[in-house]
């Protein structure tokens, strides 16, 4: 989990909690940030603590966790309801629609009930939320609980993705790639679990119980030990409106954002059943996949500050990007089940990064306030990843799952135009 980062900060620093969200608005914008990142090291005033680390990520890992609980789950729904590809799609469209309700609550309530209560109550909601996932009663409940589910999962994203980055700019050095990688250690972690239970008889209802009783308990746990401190915008800031806007560089970041986490989306609710239905693998394996699409994430983000700080925004956007497209040509084209494994590992590996570059160059907008940029990057990015499923899951219906991954790759081209044509925005 970043350990690295952590034994470079200070362990009490309590007047760091005071700053608001100035902070991110340095007044050395003409100094690379790669160039900042020893800058913890010179200035103790501007440090995290461990406990400020260790609350963003129980935040990250909240998220991570119950978003890998409810893939392996996934095909459990479409089997007990007999759900076909478009109906499916339907189903996973609720938590897409929810998170555009739940994401942009996310800057109000980090600003008016503190960062802290917005990640504790988000994150609570989504544990019970994924129990009630778990009984699958019947079509209509399994929708309203998956939109409910939507809400709390978008106001949980955006809220840690702001604390995350106000500590990372308070701080003047890359700490968001080591966040989210406690979002993968989540899914990991989640992923293994209800794999193994699965595969040990365990039914799911039972699995999930227990998995989000322990999540509530640690997440509760964790977050008591720090200041629920609001997190404000400047006062230069404030009489700007809060909706979301795509005008600028912002909004390039936005768009780049949706299309990285569409193709994330789509391997967390049809890798599953690709591997299934195309490569041969049985049900009850076929998480296995988005497993170890998971294990390569937590990976990669763990040396992602220091691989970021070393080849440079740029370049690792552009890298990571081929590298998804190449995989998902290769699911594609090659759909066994040990290339297919093979290939979900490295595209893993690719996208890992992408997301905390961008969020990241967001937090550092000069043409519109911290807390809105980041809001609306995180929202259009996370919408990509929860309501592009049930884009695939559309296309799957009427072409097949494969013409629905060609259409990624189309979009992951597009992607990568607008990386080389906006090469400044990432700095």
């Amino acid at each position: 989990m970043a350990l690295d980062s952590l034994k470079r900060k200070p362990a009490g620093v309590s007047s760091a909690v005071e700053h608001d969200l100035s902070a991110l608005h340095t007044h050395q914008d003409d100094i690379p940030f790669s160039d900042k990142t020893h800058a913890a090291n010179r200035s103790a005033s501007q440090a995290v603590s461990k406990r400020e680390l260790w609350a963003a990520r129980i935040g990250f890992f909240t998220g991570g966790f119950t978003v890998a609980s409810w893939a392996p789950l996934i095909p459990f729904v479409q089997s007990h309801l007999a759900l076909e590809p478009f109906v499916l799609g339907i189903l996973l469209l609720g938590l897409g629609v929810g998170s555009f309700v739940g994401m942009p609550l996310a800057g109000t309530l980090t600003q008016k009930i503190g960062a802290r209560n917005a990640i504790a109550a988000s994150g609570l909601l989504s544990c019970l939320l994924l129990v009630l996932l778990a009984l699958m009663p019947g079509f209509y409940f399994e929708c309203a609980a998956l939109l409910l589910y939507g809400v709390s999962l978008g106001c949980l994203e955006v809220s840690v993705n702001i604390y995350g980055t106000y500590l990372e700019n308070r701080n003047k050095a890359r700490l968001m790639s080591g966040l989210h990688a406690a979002y993968s250690i989540g899914e990991v972690a989640s992923a293994a679990a209800l794999t193994a239970l699965f595969v040990s008889g365990a039914t799911p209802l039972g699995a999930v119980t227990t998995l989000m009783l322990i999540l509530g308990i640690a997440l509760i746990t964790i977050l008591r030990r720090i200041k629920n401190h609001k997190i404000d915008t400047p006062k230069k800031e404030k009489k700007q409106k809060s909706a979301l806007s795509l005008k600028g560089p912002v909004g390039i970041l936005a768009i780049i954002c949706a299309v990285i986490f569409l193709t994330e989306g789509a391997m967390l609710d049809w890798s599953a059943i690709y591997l299934r239905d195309n490569a041969g693998v049985p049900q009850e394996a076929s998480a296995f996949g988005y497993t170890l699409f998971v294990i390569a994430m937590a990976i990669s983000r763990l040396i992602g500050d220091r691989l970021t700080t070393r080849l440079g925004a740029l370049n690792m956007l552009l890298i990571g990007t081929t590298i998804m497209l190449a995989t998902l040509l290769t699911l594609v084209f090659i759909p066994h089940a040990v290339t297919a494994f093979a290939a979900l590992f490295v595209m893993g590996l690719g996208i890992a990064n992408l997301a905390p570059i961008l969020i990241s160059a967001a937090s550092r907008s000069t043409t519109m306030d911290s807390v809105k940029a980041i809001t609306t990057v995180t929202t259009v990015g996370y919408g990509g990843l929860l309501a592009g499923p049930a884009l695939i899951g559309a296309i799957s219906s009427a072409i097949s799952l494969q013409g629905a991954f060609l259409f990624i790759c189309a979009l992951l081209v597009t992607g990568l135009v607008l990386i080389s044509r906006h090469r400044t925005v990432f700095n």
